[in-house]
């Protein structure tokens, strides 16, 4: 099936018919981008989803053409405007485009928030995006250094080739994703692990569907995906599959559903019998005959929501997740929890997103009250978890951890980006660690964390430099996180 695929995409490249508007989707790591789209939503002008990133071109040409510059009178959200129109438009500008960039740092990237697409140290890279009418191609090529790659390696990560069918993109790749609406969290997928290979197929643009019985829904938007897990694992090649289905019923309001599993790998079913039952939910022990041989696989499951509003007139938006680690009576149970509240005002000639988060990877805690130690991202017979070399594929800060941070983006005339943000966190507060080596979670630890990072541009060359402080090292199996860090890095965008 991947060779057939693969073969598909190759032949839509060589062919090229039909329409695509621009390149498939969004950068993952343009904090400014998902910004100033979520004010346009936050502030009435446009109807998108924006909880599951990337998010695809299509759909925002397709809300920015009904809307007219003269007719936004804030004057943040005519900037916001401003800015994803000229980011669209560069996509659009040509048929190939080439960028190259690198980044230092003194310390591994351990606390990673949305917009950290980089994974180690030390990386150098350069990609190569071409796009035609009816497909996309993208190589990237990197070299990395760091404590999770003892020596310099070279990556293909963010790499993929896709192609249109109708209103359906499918291809093949690396592609980093971000599931939720949080900002420095997300319970189910994040950027915190490299992204895992595999095949992939969503909804190009999210637009309402035509049919009087199925409006209500407003935009919708589904991706789906097939992973292969890496072979130095407990579970040898172990898969991991995907689904997201977001929806908008009105316009302040959209809902996320979201179902991840681990299934198959050396030793274990991969029928389509144990397929089928992984789907429906037949995965419990002791449940229809399900034992530790025939266990289908590891599932999370749950949903998130965020709704839009005013206070004091200021363009608002609160959001929460619950994502479980079981299943009971059809429904998701033993669930970790994410709630925030995020803002944007006007100060003098400067526009600022605030947002407070709240993160807590002890299952059954934050929403039940009860305490299920090492449940969430554990398995039995997948003894890595829910990993991927070396890093949690959800939140950053592991299980049975809990965090609150207070976040702050300042846009300022000169369209430079000042962020701070302080977290107060609490790891692995049952001081264990379970599944194979080496463990991924940290040790037990309470501690301040502070960042601040500055952003701009010059003529071509999009920099960042950095500096992160910790009252108390974060350390796992592989690394530390050191009191101090400093870090820049830079993109040439040819």
């Amino acid at each position: 099936m991947k060779g057939l695929l693969i073969t598909y995409l190759i032949a839509m490249v060589l062919s090229g018919s039909s329409a695509v508007i621009a390149a498939p989707w969004t950068s993952i790591d343009d904090v400014r981008l998902r910004q100033s789209l979520q004010l346009l939503v936050d502030s009435g002008y446009i109807s998108l989803n924006v909880t599951a990133w990337p998010v695809n071109w299509a759909s925002i040409q397709r809300e920015l053409s009904r809307i007219s510059r003269n007719h936004i009178f804030s004057p943040s959200a005519r900037v916001a405007y401003d800015y994803i129109s000229y980011e669209l438009s560069r996509d659009r500008s040509r048929a190939v485009k080439v960028e190259a960039g690198a980044r230092a740092s003194s310390e591994a990237p351990l606390l990673k928030k949305y917009g950290d697409a980089y994974g180690e140290n030390n990386e150098l890279w350069g990609k190569l995006d071409a796009i035609g009418n009816s497909w996309a191609l993208g190589i990237k090529a990197s070299m990395v250094e760091g404590d999770y790659s003892d020596s310099p390696i070279g990556r293909l990560d963010g790499s993929y080739i896709a192609g249109l069918w109708g209103n359906w993109i499918i291809g093949i790749g690396a592609v980093d994703r971000w599931w939720g609406a949080g900002w420095q969290s997300s319970l189910v997928l994040s950027t915190n692990a490299r992204p895992v290979p595999g095949i992939y197929i969503k909804r190009n643009n999210d637009s309402t569907p035509d049919s009087n019985w199925l409006k209500w829904v407003g935009p919708w938007s589904l991706d789906l995906f097939l992973g292969q897990l890496e072979r130095d694992r407990y579970i040898s090649d172990a898969k991991f599959l995907g689904a997201r289905f977001s929806f908008r019923p009105v316009q302040p309001l959209e809902v996320g559903i979201t179902r991840v599993a681990q299934w198959g790998g050396e030793g274990r079913p991969e029928t389509l019998s144990s397929l089928y039952n992984l789907m429906i939910g037949k995965d419990n022990r002791d449940d229809g005959g399900v034992t530790e041989e025939n266990e289908p696989g590891n599932q999370l499951g749950g949903i998130d929501v965020r709704y839009s509003f005013r206070v004091n007139g200021l363009p608002s938006a609160g959001y929460i997740q619950a994502i479980g680690e079981d299943e009971a009576g059809g429904l998701p149970s033993k669930t970790a929890g994410l709630v925030g509240l995020e803002s944007n005002f006007r100060l003098n000639s400067s526009s600022i997103n605030t947002y407070v988060e709240y993160v807590d990877t002890r299952a059954g805690r934050l929403f039940t009250g009860k305490d299920y130690v090492n449940t969430f991202y554990s398995h039995s017979i997948y003894q890595n978890g829910y990993r991927y070399k070396g890093r949690t594929l959800g939140a950053s800060i592991d299980n049975d951890s809990k965090m609150v941070t207070l976040g702050v983006s300042l846009i300022q005339q000169d369209d430079s980006l000042l962020t701070f943000s302080t977290s107060y966190i609490e790891l692995n507060d049952d001081a264990s660690s379970s599944g194979a080596l080496p463990h991924v979670s940290f040790n037990q630890k309470k501690l301040m964390a502070y960042r601040l990072e500055y952003q701009d541009e010059w003529n071509a060359l999009r920099y960042r430099v950095g500096m992160n402080v910790y009252s108390e090292e974060m350390a796992n199996d592989y690394t530390n996180s050191g009191h101090f860090a400093l870090s820049a890095e830079g993109t040439y965008r040819f």
